[in-house]
């Protein structure tokens, strides 16, 4: 499996989806949540499944409003018990930035703090300087 655990049995995160890794989302994910700019297209049945496409350019930012969708949209899925896996194509840019904002908005962190503790997981993270930027924009806006 080319995925990290972030939060036990709850949310995993990755790069891109590969032929192997179907199985694994088959049995233990119920939700995915992918960042890449193009949709994902699984092998079986994803009935009773939730599939969130929400496309990132690397090299310019979202909004503050688009942060906030996500992270609503994220926060259901976990209320509901949902497994979720998000991932981009490399799992270091984008997906940095959006597992970087979850941490901020669940644990309570600012941003460096946030990035920190992603770090200790997912060594490799490393949201674009635009993002970065967001990410302080993010913590502003929640009061950190």
């Amino acid at each position: 499996m080319s995925f990290v655990e972030m939060i036990p049995q709850r949310l995993y995160i990755g790069g891109k989806i590969t032929a192997a890794d179907w199985d694994f989302i088959k049995n233990n994910i119920t939700a995915i949540v992918n960042l890449r700019t193009k949709p994902d297209q699984p092998p079986f049945d994803f009935t009773n499944r939730i599939m969130i496409w929400a496309p990132l350019n690397v090299r310019v930012a979202p909004s503050l409003d688009w942060v906030l969708s996500l992270m609503n949209q994220l926060n259901h899925l976990m209320e509901l018990n949902y497994r979720i896996l998000i991932h981009d194509t490399i799992g270091k840019e984008r997906l940095g930035f959006v597992i970087t904002a979850y941490y901020m908005q669940r644990f309570g962190l600012k941003r460096d703090p946030a990035i920190q503790l992603v770090k200790q997981l997912k060594p490799d993270i490393k949201p674009p300087a635009d993002y970065m930027r967001l990410l302080k924009q993010y913590e502003n806006y929640l009061g950190h």
